[in-house]
């Protein structure tokens, strides 16, 4: 059952007349329709969809190519979340402690050694599966070929 929202586009579009036109190669305008228009035609009248080239990503945009993992790149991320936490944990952290500072460079140093390896770790899973989605991709561009 359509929506209220459906009904309302559905009426609007019966509300405006239109005509469909046909024009051939040179411009002039036919009476008929061309055959290739026929045979595209649905029995409701409106032409068919053309199929659509298989997107990327849900958003209809084509996914960009991740950066290959790094070392380097993974401790530079690290880092950042590193101070991140420092600046945390020294604000927020006990008040009436005297090693404040010792303790928030701590839990910092904690944070950025196990933070390396995970994000290594998230731009090989993410690279790695972007390269199996282009090898998936034009495997079957290379089947479709076959098969005509």
């Amino acid at each position: 059952m359509p929506t209220r929202k459906q009904r309302r586009r559905a009426e609007k579009g019966r509300r405006h007349e239109y005509e469909t036109v046909w024009v051939d190669s040179e411009g002039n305008e036919l009476e008929e329709p061309p055959e290739e228009a026929t045979v595209a035609t649905r029995d409701n009248g409106r032409p068919k969809p053309k199929p659509k080239a298989q997107q990327q990503q849900r958003g209809g945009r084509a996914m960009r190519e991740p950066p290959k993992p790094s070392w380097s790149r993974a401790a530079k991320r690290s880092l950042v979340l590193g101070v991140a936490v420092f600046v945390f944990f020294y604000l927020f952290g006990a008040k009436n402690s005297s090693d404040r500072m010792l303790s928030a460079l701590g839990i910092a140093a904690l944070y950025v050694t196990l933070f390396v390896p995970f994000t290594y770790a998230i731009d090989r899973m993410t690279r790695g599966r972007w390269e199996r989605r282009q090898e998936g991709a034009s495997g079957r561009k290379r089947e479709d070929v076959k098969k005509r």
